[in-house]
């Protein structure tokens, strides 16, 4: 299995802000598909304080289990997001490159803008957003697209 992992810790010399500290463990690729850099813009004006957040890349079967074990789902998902402290938020987010890569190909998206947009979503789940309910949904999906575009990436909902 090829392994790559990467963090960035809070960098003391910035101001308070970027106290962040993100890792990202891809657990199949040897070039990483995910970019520190990237993860941290993408997150920049959302991430909370003293967060701390692990990205971990991994394929159907490790998906598969996880969805299963913790929502009784007996097959992999494109992300999950699991709360381990909301104050500061400590969690992981979990990507499933198999399912993204087919979803961003049947959409017809790049696959970094899925990328972004899926690891928005799981971070906002994070900070307690969710799409259980219509009206809750709708909050969630504006505040991505919002945060999107002003990456230059499209809305997500859109099909192209």
């Amino acid at each position: 299995m090829k392994s790559n992992f990467t963090c960035a810790l809070p960098d003391r010399s910035r101001p308070q802000k970027d106290n962040i500290s993100i890792c990202i463990q891809d657990t199949l690729h040897k070039n990483k598909i995910l970019k520190l850099r990237d993860c941290r813009l993408w997150l920049s004006s959302i991430f909370q304080k003293n967060s701390s957040i692990t990205i971990r890349i991994v394929d159907k079967k490790e998906s598969e289990s996880l969805n299963y074990s913790y929502r009784n789902q007996k097959k992999p998902t494109n992300i999950l997001s699991f709360m381990l402290s909301e104050n500061p938020v400590i969690g992981d987010i979990i990507l499933c490159h198999p399912v993204i890569k087919n979803e961003a190909s049947n959409q017809n998206k790049k696959i970094q803008s899925h990328y972004a947009h899926l690891l928005i979503h799981g971070y906002l789940h994070l900070l307690g957003y969710s799409h259980d309910k219509k009206l809750d949904a709708d909050e969630m999906e504006k505040k991505e697209i919002q945060i999107l575009k002003k990456y230059g990436f499209q809305n997500p909902y859109i099909n192209s």
